[in-house]
């Protein structure tokens, strides 16, 4: 879109103070089989966030700044959570990538 003078930015907010999951969701009857995995991932979930969530006044603030950008990123983290999500999974990433090179070098493309 830029070679039309479009600028798109994904927006990747963190959290926020929502009843996605509270009185307005309907949930499934939860299956004991499932109990240790559905702790792992409320625990998972607990540890990425570690900070209140996101403030409605201030994302609309950094909207706004970003819509007034000359030159806005293609991608923009709102909240200091995602980043450290995505840091954490790259370096993952990067960590498999590095160790399987040698497979990956022998096939050529």
């Amino acid at each position: 879109m830029a070679g039309f003078g479009v600028n798109v930015t994904l927006i990747e907010p963190a959290g926020y103070s929502t009843d996605w999951s509270g009185s307005s969701a309907k949930h499934a009857t939860a299956l004991p089989a499932y109990d240790e995995t559905r702790e792992q991932a409320l625990a998972s979930r607990k540890a990425r966030f570690t900070r209140g969530p996101g403030d409605p006044t201030a994302t609309r603030q950094a909207i706004l700044t970003l819509v007034d950008s000359e030159n806005p990123p293609l991608r923009l983290f709102l909240g200091e959570t995602p980043l450290g999500i995505a840091t954490a999974d790259y370096d993952s990433r990067l960590a498999a990538w590095r160790e399987w090179q040698p497979v990956a070098a022998a096939a050529p493309g």
